[in-house]
């Protein structure tokens, strides 16, 4: 049995690596009755509800923001840290139920949920103070990233990672938003020379099948996928923070400048937005009975 499983993302860049590592894990704990198959950086959709599944693709990696058109909660998959610096493990365990339940919703199992690195910013000029943010033309990655930078001075763009070539190649952009992580720092490297950890966001990537697939496959095939998604999971948040480490070293390799000594008022600016969007955000979804309290 044949499985394609896809992302649009490169082979090399996180959600790519994972869903390497999915396959691989499934595929060894299948034996031959169970071929899972990747496709990086495809046009076909695991997430389509009509193209996908015409094309037999059975599910896949996807960013969590670009699933906010199929439902509000998804904005808590890109969610700002906030001042505090909210745990990632606190916030998947607080949303993982709300993920579920939207996927469901839309005729898919959430297998894994897999974090980026947090994001920071790559730029063509050293951001060393505020004055630096003034009309800065940023690649964000949601409406809520995009938001927060539009709020401190930038002009925000919300623009998907697959259009992002593109635009760097058309100068459009002084900025990105990113972790920068694998393939993808490769491409930013190339265009930028310096990088500003601001730890804005943990995005995290969702690994899904679709319940139409799950359906015609036998049991041990089933229980295979699902034990190779929590495997997934368990594998990249105990490596979380080793991760982040090795990005900022990998990004230093490439020639670019990490500055670690991050400017207070860019810092002080930043921070306070993202304390007031996350909080806003929570208090929407609490006052919608998604979950209780606030942090």
């Amino acid at each position: 049995m044949r499985l394609i499983f896809t992302t649009e993302y490169p082979k090399g860049a996180l959600p790519g690596e994972a869903l390497s590592v999915f396959c691989e894990l499934a595929n060894n704990a299948g034996g031959s009755s169970l071929t899972v198959e990747p496709q990086f950086e495809s046009s076909l959709s695991s997430f389509s509800t009509v193209s996908g599944e015409k094309a037999g693709v059975a599910g896949g990696i996807v960013f969590g923001s670009s699933l906010l058109p199929h439902s509000k909660e998804f904005e808590l998959a890109a969610i700002p840290r906030g001042s505090k610096r909210s745990g990632l493990d606190q916030d998947i365990k607080r949303f993982q139920s709300n993920f579920e339940n939207c996927l469901h919703r839309e005729g898919f199992l959430l297998l894994a949920i897999v974090a980026m690195p947090p994001t920071g910013i790559w730029s063509r000029r050293e951001i060393d103070g505020a004055a630096s943010l003034a009309g800065l033309r940023i690649r964000t990655y949601d409406a809520l990233s995009q938001e927060v930078f539009s709020s401190i001075g930038c002009t925000a763009t919300h623009l998907p990672f697959a259009r992002l070539r593109a635009a760097l190649d058309a100068g459009e952009l002084d900025a990105v938003l990113s972790s920068g992580d694998g393939a993808a720092g490769d491409l930013l490297a190339h265009h930028f020379a310096n990088y500003l950890p601001v730890s804005y966001s943990t995005p995290l990537c969702f690994l899904v099948v679709r319940w139409a697939t799950l359906r015609w496959l036998s049991m041990r095939a089933r229980t295979t996928l699902k034990w190779a998604g929590r495997e997934l999971q368990f594998q990249y948040r105990i490596h979380q923070a080793d991760r982040e480490e090795k990005n900022l070293t990998a990004i230093q390799n490439r020639g670019v400048k990490v500055i670690r000594s991050l400017p207070a008022d860019v810092m002080d600016l930043l921070e306070q937005k993202m304390e007031q969007v996350r909080r806003r955000v929570i208090a929407e979804h609490t006052a919608a009975g998604v979950f209780n309290g606030i942090t």
